[in-house]
């Protein structure tokens, strides 16, 4: 498991929500730093002011991070679930990437 294994959940999460929806997703009120092309800019990422990972979770609880919890529930409520109003990441896809985060985000 590593972080293509990751973006290519993401990647997939985001091509479904297109493909439903029939438009293009608008990211731009995430914020600037809302993208994961690259290991860097996921670790960097934040979204309505959080960051995604936050780096006291790396190594230790993948399941408290910010992008698990708003890919999962939604943070501060279910109706900010993500990808927005789905059709949502299922859970073992989900799991992978709390795994990965609580392993230490390996390439």
């Amino acid at each position: 498991m590593g972080f293509d294994q990751v973006k290519g959940i993401l990647d997939q999460g985001m091509t479904t929500w297109v493909q439903a929806k029939g438009r293009p997703a608008n990211l731009q009120g995430h914020g600037a730093t809302f993208k994961w092309d690259t290991k860097a800019d996921l670790l960097a990422a934040s979204g309505h002011g959080k960051r995604l990972i936050q780096p006291d979770v790396i190594g230790q609880n993948g399941a408290a991070a910010n992008l698990v919890i708003d890919l999962r529930t939604g943070i501060d409520s279910p109706l900010l679930r993500m990808p927005k109003g789905g059709p949502f990441i299922p859970d073992d896809p989900i799991k992978i990437i709390e795994d990965w985060i609580t392993q230490g985000c390996p390439d």
